[in-house]
């Protein structure tokens, strides 16, 4: 008889809501063991200060003096031991990824708090014919039925497949359509720990809601009220000053701003979107430059930074950072769609991904990288028609309620 799957609790609430003080609260309170898994150092910081008895696996030495030799712990390993012993962690989510099937066993007294969706598969950046080279010669096995693949070069030590290697020692890398090698992070493991709860906004547009999908992974939703929610955002919308007017109309075809449509752009149209960009801050919002960020696709950071604001970059995938909340301007020069091979693998297992609740995901945890997130007012520049249009309709939207008549 199979086993029930356990159920992942997703804590979807929009953010400032409280999720992560009320983690916070929980961790100090439990009599058993938990890992709190979070995207950033500050973050892994931010907990161990605020919950006794916590711990962070860093890499350590030791030396034996009888034999003259010192040994690196890995993370991973620290990890490991740290947990065998029960003690309450407080982790990455680069780290975590890093676990293999064998990890598993020593988390089922866990209980697992992530903060933020992790990033629940990557594409193998290996041409096809690469990847028949390795079959052909043996190094990669193929299991017809799971579509697995297991790498066998144990011995290996070459650069060609050595990151394959790596991703294939968590052991559960995927041949997609007989085209690509897709990893994706090991299903067991939620169902590993003594329960896993996921802390996040606008879950179902996320990667690992499909990737739940994919795996079978039952989940529920705890959300605040449509009444909480609507009043919250018509809060939002009172303190965002979102540009409306004629600096927009650069991004109104519907791929602008995506990066095959920045790798189109000539030196004048670059130079164009900075002096845009320039002009707005300087005019418009009046923000100095140490008071603005502004994001776009890392290739193209140094072709759209310009007077005013080049030294308030922020990656365009960033979250769950606190580091950037004196930002009373931010500027978005970027159009979310992802990756058609990402498609192509949920597509594989009979998944849909919705790009739009996913770009907006996006959206909205990197607004909220700003001085947003302090409840204080904010300039935002959308000159992606998409993307605003993303933005503008999602704070509208109050689930079919009056939020002036909330209390």
């Amino acid at each position: 008889m199979e086993e029930k799957k356990k159920t992942v609790t997703i804590c979807d609430q929009i953010m400032g809501s409280g999720k992560t003080y009320d983690a916070i609260e929980k961790m100090k309170k439990s009599n058993r063991s938990f890992i709190y898994v979070t995207p950033f150092l500050d973050e892994v910081n931010r907990i161990l200060d605020g919950v006794p008895n916590t711990y962070d696996p860093k890499i350590t030495y030791t030396h034996d003096y009888e034999l003259g030799e010192s040994n690196v712990h890995y993370k991973r390993d620290n990890l490991l031991s740290m947990s065998n012993q029960g003690l309450n962690l407080v982790t990455t989510h680069s780290l975590f990824s890093k676990l293999h099937r064998n990890d598993y066993k020593y988390f089922q007294k866990y209980d697992l708090i992530l903060d933020e969706v992790l990033t629940p598969i990557k594409v193998i950046g290996m041409k096809i014919d690469d990847i028949k080279i390795a079959f052909n010669e043996g190094l990669l096995v193929l299991n017809e039925a799971t579509h697995e693949v297991t790498f066998t070069g144990d011995e290996y030590n070459g650069k060609l497949y050595a990151d394959l290697k790596q991703y294939c020692d968590t052991a559960n890398v995927i041949f997609v359509n007989d085209k690509l090698l897709a990893w994706a992070f090991p299903p067991e493991i939620f169902m590993s720990f003594n329960s896993v709860t996921v802390l996040t906004y606008l879950f179902e547009g996320s990667l690992l809601c499909n990737y739940f999908k994919y795996y079978n992974i039952p989940y529920v939703l705890v959300e605040k009220s449509e009444k909480e929610v609507a009043f919250m955002k018509k809060k939002i919308k009172g303190l965002l000053n979102i540009y409306e007017g004629p600096c927009n109309s650069m991004g109104d075809n519907r791929t602008a701003f995506s990066v095959n449509w920045l790798k189109r752009r000539n030196s004048q149209e670059f130079k164009k979107i900075k002096c845009t960009v320039a002009h707005l801050i300087e005019r418009n919002f009046k923000s100095k430059s140490v008071n603005t960020g502004f994001t776009t696709f890392k290739e193209f950071k140094g072709k759209v930074k310009g007077k005013g604001y080049s030294r308030g970059f922020i990656p365009v995938n960033d979250r769950a950072t606190n580091k950037y909340s004196n930002k009373e301007t931010m500027v978005y020069l970027a159009n979310r769609y992802l990756n058609p091979n990402v498609i192509d693998f949920f597509r594989f297992g009979s998944v849909t991904v919705n790009e739009d609740n996913w770009a907006l995901a996006e959206l909205l945890q990197w607004i909220w990288r700003g001085k947003i997130r302090l409840n204080e007012p904010m300039h935002l520049f959308i000159p992606s028609k998409r993307m605003r249009d993303l933005l503008q309709n999602w704070l509208n939207d109050y689930n079919h309620l009056e939020a002036t008549s909330i209390v």
